[in-house]
């Protein structure tokens, strides 16, 4: 193991440009070794500019280190444009094409997102943060990569996506803690893009978007073999997703054990083109949804066009929910716009508490988001604890919903659930049985 500060004089340590520089040429003198290929980071807060990892090196954050920024972008390669606005050219760490990498040792990179950040959104949205219209996003970037591992480290305040997996094979995310800032913008904490064979165990991550997403974007192939598990998650949008962005298919997830400490939507399937989704498990959830936003969702599957010239709807099918319990406000959206369908799905043993009820015919119309069943126009204001619309073999069994003590004094209590063009619907719960759905 050998420190980075071997290559930078102690009169140059305050400068990100030399400090930059001595990290690069330990990373890449370890990957010219053939014995000990780890460079140590030494306690102490290090600012530095984009600096790339090499094939079979460690990266050892010391516990008290810290990596930060240089804010000014100028400074930094510009690595090309992603397929959207979150996808700067510009990132702190880069991993390339490189084979067995790893990241560890108990410290911490800081993005200094407030640094990347101007003001707040126009109403109805002021509560976030307005990006610059140039930012570091995302903070770690991870493209064609095999045998990556991330471990025991702490990834807080960034400016952006946090940690980016692209296209990469035999991923390893066990013990990560992200903190990011609960009203920054599009702060997501894992997007994991068109990889395969991964795993992420015992994350503790927290921000305001998406916490874990896997997606399968134009630019990348299919996410596939992806395993989640032992995580706590706190999100003002999603805490697991899958998609938007499905240009390519997304199969053979397992997520469980999994808590929320609050999000928008503990768990979604969102389709916005016209790839699969299929094969999935999703087990062992507990926590709330219960966000200042309103329109909270416990589960929320759903295909649209957005809004496309020439929309491709995509796919679901064979998705297993089970062991999930959820205390909020709002619902669970099983839906597809007409043209589209959902197909095998399966809720078992899912618990809905209510201390208050949300009504949708209010607060629906009054959210701006794309990601509320926007092309299902009755079922997104539909008034029950579980609305499926365009469904193909659909089972709810033992669905409890408890209702809060004061629900006769509601105007227009929900409906245990409400049902649009489905087909083949199997109810195996009392506690539904001879509830009307809609017509």
């Amino acid at each position: 193991m050998k420190s980075f500060l071997e290559y930078c004089p102690d009169d140059k340590r305050e400068n990100p440009a030399h400090v930059t520089a001595a990290l690069q040429q330990a990373l890449d003198a370890a990957a010219a070794e053939s014995g000990d290929r780890t460079v140590l980071v030494p306690a102490g807060r290090w600012t530095v500019r984009t600096f790339f990892l090499r094939s079979g090196v460690t990266l050892f954050l010391s516990e008290g280190a810290v990596l930060q920024p240089d804010p000014d972008l100028r400074e930094y390669p510009n690595l090309g444009q992603g397929h959207n606005k979150d996808r700067q050219p510009f990132h702190l760490l880069v991993a390339d094409g490189v084979e067995g990498v790893t990241i560890t040792g108990g410290g911490t990179i800081d993005g200094c997102g407030e640094l990347f950040w101007e003001g707040f959104m126009p109403p109805p949205n002021d509560y976030f943060h307005k990006a610059k219209k140039q930012r570091i996003s995302p903070l770690l970037e991870f493209r064609n990569c095999r045998n990556l591992r991330l471990e025991k480290i702490t990834i807080c305040n960034s400016p952006g996506w946090t940690v980016h997996t692209f296209l990469c094979e035999q991923v390893w995310i066990d013990g990560v803690t992200i903190r990011n800032n609960m009203h920054g913008p599009n702060t997501d904490g894992l997007d994991i893009n068109g990889c395969r064979h991964v795993t992420v165990s015992n994350c503790d991550i927290r921000g305001c978007d998406d916490n874990i997403i896997i997606k399968a974007t134009v630019d990348a192939g299919p996410s596939e073999h992806i395993v989640v598990t032992n995580c706590i998650l706190e999100s003002l949008c999603a805490a697991v997703g899958l998609g938007a962005e499905t240009a390519s298919d997304i199969r053979h997830v397992a997520v469980s054990n999994c808590t929320v400490l609050n999000a928008l939507r503990m768990l979604q399937i969102i389709l916005w083109d016209g790839g699969v989704v299929e094969n999935c498990v999703f087990t062992n959830f507990t926590g709330q949804a219960m966000t200042r936003r309103g329109t909270d969702r416990a589960i929320h599957i759903d295909i649209q066009e957005h809004e496309k010239e020439a929309p491709e709807l995509g796919r679901v099918r064979n998705i297993l929910i089970s062991n999930f319990v959820c205390r909020t406000r709002g619902r669970i959206l099983l839906t597809a716009q007409d043209g589209a369908v959902l197909e095998n799905i399966t809720l078992r043993d899912v618990v809905l508490d209510y201390p208050e009820v949300e009504d949708p015919s209010y607060t629906v119309p009054r959210d701006t988001s794309n990601q509320l069943s926007n092309f299902s126009p009755e079922a997104r204001v539909a008034r029950a604890a579980v609305v499926a619309d365009n469904v193909k073999g659909l089972t709810l069994a033992n669905i409890v919903t408890q209702w809060p003590a004061d629900a006769e004094k509601i105007a227009a209590p929900m409906e245990p659930y409400w049902l649009r063009r489905v087909e083949q619907f199997h109810l195996d719960s009392p506690f539904l049985t001879g509830c009307s759905p809609a017509e």
